[in-house]
């Protein structure tokens, strides 16, 4: 597994840093001495993961073109690159220490693959849909 720095902006997206920039601080320092300009900046795309964690093998960046003055706030965070048979034994860790206990949580679907599963939930188990079974 590899550790990256990056910036996420706007609690959102993770932003890997420009070339020459190492921290939070020169990245800071560069979006301000741009402010009224538009910057390239290369996003992480999550696709078959869910950040902050995401499979190397897969892994997909996107440059878009942001006008720094739009950012409302930023900070810096890691992600993780796992290989992909690293992304899918921790996943399915995750889903028999917590998916087992959702209601949403169906058995049949986790067996045929872990689609239902790789885009909703992250590797420290964090799930938008978890509704614990009473």
């Amino acid at each position: 597994m590899q550790k990256l720095n990056v910036a996420l902006i706007n609690n959102v997206q993770y932003c890997k840093f420009p070339k020459g920039i190492n921290n939070i601080e020169e990245f800071i320092k560069y979006l301000n001495e741009n402010y009224h300009s538009f910057v390239e900046l290369e996003f992480l795309i999550e696709e078959g993961c869910v950040a902050p964690f995401y499979i190397e093998e897969g892994l997909k960046t996107e440059k878009q073109y942001c006008n720094p003055s739009n950012i409302r706030n930023i900070k810096e965070s890691e992600v993780f690159i796992l290989r992909r048979w690293e992304y899918k034994e921790k996943l399915e860790k995750v889903i028999a220490e917590k998916c087992v206990h959702c209601v949403n949580y169906s058995e049949d679907a986790c067996e045929q693959d872990l689609k239902s599963h790789i885009e909703h939930i992250d590797l420290n188990g964090e799930c938008y849909g978890y509704e614990k079974k009473k």
